[in-house]
């Protein structure tokens, strides 16, 4: 008995080890496969932001005006325990002003950027062949390339050219507007 006794404790054991593994190792038809997008609203057009480009996604909470000759600065805002500068979207990709931001994305590795737009909609997960390149005539200002979302395709707001933008704009000498 006490040889069929060890021989179900290392059953036991065997299946413990196995059931915790089963805990520890993704789901197999869980993986993603694709690039993941925040699917948003900018000037009342919907669009698309790889999330790779972002550091964070924030409800906008108060935005202090400052006096900038820049149309797209709104102002500054306290994210993450630190003071970014707030840029209305809607204006940096030709919408004209977008009125007050209700969400901020934090651009990734930009020198405390975040983009001001109207409305977060959802995430998507976009497989290889749901991300269209835009070819010369299709491509817009910031957007060359769109991604399929159901039915719709929707523009891919190309954060490092929004940046670059903001870049060369900061730049070139500017008429201070009121605040």
């Amino acid at each position: 008995m006490s040889g069929a006794s060890s021989a179900l404790a290392r059953t036991l054991e065997e299946l413990r080890r196995e059931f915790d593994r089963g805990f520890a190792l993704a789901p197999q038809g869980a993986r993603e496969v694709g690039e993941r997008f925040i699917a948003l609203r900018v000037g009342g057009e919907p669009c698309a932001i790889r999330l790779a480009e972002i550091a964070g996604l924030h409800a906008a909470g108060r935005v202090l005006p400052l006096p900038s000759g820049l149309a797209s600065l709104l102002g500054a805002a306290g994210l993450r325990g630190r003071i970014v500068a707030v840029h209305d979207l809607a204006v940096l990709l030709g919408h004209g002003a977008g009125g007050k931001p209700r969400w901020l994305a934090l651009a990734r590795g930009a020198d405390s950027i975040a983009l001001g737009f109207e409305a977060f909609e959802s995430q998507i997960v976009a497989a290889p062949g749901d991300v269209i390149a835009a070819d010369g005539a299709a491509a817009r200002q910031h957007a060359r390339a769109a991604v399929r979302s159901g039915q719709a395709l929707r523009p891919i707001v190309d954060l490092p050219s929004v940046i670059e933008e903001i870049r060369r704009l900061a730049r070139t000498p500017q008429v201070p507007k009121e605040a």
